[in-house]
C-alpha cells in the first residue's frame, strides 16, 4: 500500500472528469434508482421539494470533492500520494459528506430523526452512491492512459531507429511528441529538465547564462530516451544533469540541488528518488 498511485490518477483532467461524471451519475442514481430515489432521505411530502433538496445536497457534496480534488492536484504535484494515503483520502471525502448531509438534515430541514440515525443512514448511502461512478471512472481512465503510454512507446520505437538520442560528439538531441528533432545542445551545457503541464523546459548554459526551451513533450518520454549515469529524475516534475550540480544540501523539507550557477533556482530531491540520486551523484 506504500506504492505510489499511478500518474494518471494525479493529473487535472482525469479529476476533472471523474466530477463531472459523479456528479451527472449520482444525480440520475439518486433521483431515478428506487432504493435511493430522494422520498427515501428527505421528510417532505411534495416531490419538487424533496428534489430540490437533493439536488442541493448533492451540490454541497460536490463543493467537498472539488475543494478536496484541488488540494489533492497540488500535493500531488510536490510528490504522489501512496496508495495508502490516496485511499484515506477518498475515506475523509466521504466521511466529510456525510457529515455535511446529516448536518443539513438536522439544522437547514429540521429533520426530526435523531442525528446519528440520519448519519448511519447517510453512511451507507453516499459511499453506495460514489462507488460506481469511482470504478468506472478509474478503468475507463486507467484503460486509455495505458493506450496512450503503448501508442508513444510504439511512436518512441519508429523514431529510435531512425534518429539516436546522443551522437558521437555528446550532443543531446530532443524530440517533440511527433519524434521530430526540436533542439540539440552539448550534454556538458544541459543543467536541468523541469515539466510544464504538455510540456518540458530544457535549461542550458549559454556562455554565462542560463537559457530555456520549451518543448511539447513529456518527464517519461525524454527519460526513457535521455537518462544516463549523469542525467538522472530526481523528482517527478524534474531531471537533471549531475555534472552541472555543485552540493546536494540537506534541508528541514527535504533534499535540494544547487547547481554551479547561481542563475538556477535550487531542485527539490523527492524521496523516491533520493537514494538513486545520492549514488550517482557520489559516483562521479
Amino acid at each position: 500500500m506504500m506504492k505510489k498511485i499511478p500518474e494518471f490518477l494525479a493529473k487535472k483532467s482525469t479529476n476533472v472528469n471523474l466530477l463531472v461524471f459523479v456528479f451527472i451519475f449520482s444525480m440520475v442514481f439518486v433521483n431515478v434508482y428506487t432504493p435511493f430515489q430522494y422520498s427515501t432521505w428527505f421528510k417532505s411530502n411534495s416531490d419538487s421539494l424533496n428534489f430540490l433538496y437533493s439536488t442541493s445536497t448533492l451540490l454541497g457534496g460536490m463543493v467537498v470533492l472539488i475543494i478536496s480534488r484541488i488540494i489533492m492536484y497540488y500535493v500531488n504535484k510536490k510528490e504522489l500520494l501512496s496508495l495508502l494515503s490516496y485511499v484515506l483520502w477518498l475515506a475523509a471525502e466521504i466521511l466529510v459528506i456525510v457529515m455535511l448531509y446529516t448536518l443539513i438534515n438536522k439544522i437547514v430541514l429540521h429533520d426530526g430523526r435523531d442525528a446519528f440515525v440520519i448519519f448511519q443512514r447517510s453512511l451507507v448511502f453516499v459511499p453506495a452512491i460514489l462507488a460506481i461512478p469511482y470504478l468506472v471512472s478509474y478503468l475507463f481512465l486507467g484503460l486509455r492512459s495505458k493506450d496512450a503510454a503503448i501508442n508513444q512507446l510504439m511512436e518512441q520505437g519508429k523514431t529510435e531507429v531512425k534518429t539516436p538520442i546522443t551522437s558521437l560528439d555528446d550532443t543531446l538531441t530532443f524530440f517533440d511528441s511527433n519524434g521530430k528533432a526540436r533542439i540539440s545542445l552539448k550534454r556538458n551545457n544541459l543543467l536541468y529538465l523541469g515539466a510544464n503541464d504538455n510540456y518540458v523546459n530544457i535549461y542550458y548554459l549559454d556562455n554565462d547564462t542560463v537559457g530555456y526551451t520549451m518543448l511539447r513533450n513529456n518527464l517519461k518520454s525524454l527519460e526513457g530516451t535521455i537518462a544516463s549515469n549523469t542525467i538522472v529524475r530526481c523528482h517527478r516534475s524534474y531531471m537533471v544533469n549531475l555534472q552541472n550540480v555543485k552540493m546536494i544540501n540537506y534541508e528541514k523539507d527535504g533534499l535540494y540541488i544547487t547547481f554551479n550557477t547561481n542563475a538556477v533556482s535550487k531542485i527539490p530531491i523527492s524521496k523516491s528518488y533520493a537514494e538513486e540520486v545520492m549514488k550517482r551523484f557520489s559516483d562521479l
